[in-house]
């Protein structure tokens, strides 16, 4: 089966939170480029970072799931390229009130990748205490 299939034949509330996740990582390429002065600029640096750090963990996941399967090891993959994102755009948040799109996009991220975190590091934990496979 393939990492996809996995998702796909577990819990529902897996499969769309990983479609979640997804989404709300993708929307950056909203914010990648800007229309001023009738021209198109570059836009949001932070979008850059985001859709690298999302490409480096689709990366990373396979990876590790073609050397470990389909294991509680899959969320080293968030662990490594989330962790520092998180960091960096809580750092960045100031710079971006909350009354504007990116901004408000910002933090529904943040708050999305800091929950998705959450069951990382215990999957991650639970793997390294022995407690290997999913399911």
């Amino acid at each position: 089966m393939t990492l996809n299939e996995h998702i796909a034949a577990g819990p529902a509330w897996v499969f769309w939170w990983v479609n979640f996740l997804g989404i709300v990582n993708i929307a950056a390429v909203l914010f990648l480029l800007r229309w001023n002065d009738g021209r198109i600029r570059f836009g949001r640096i932070e979008a850059v970072f985001i859709l690298l750090a999302l490409a480096g963990s689709i990366v990373l996941i396979e990876v590790l799931f073609r050397q470990f399967g389909y294991s509680r090891i899959l969320g080293l993959s968030h662990i490594l390229m989330w962790t520092p994102l998180a960091i960096y755009i809580w750092k960045r948040l100031p710079r971006y009130p909350r009354s504007t799109p990116f901004g408000i996009y910002l933090r529904v991220l943040l708050a999305t990748i800091c929950v998705s975190l959450v069951f990382d590091y215990v999957d991650f934990i639970r793997y390294l205490s022995g407690d290997a496979m999913i399911g």
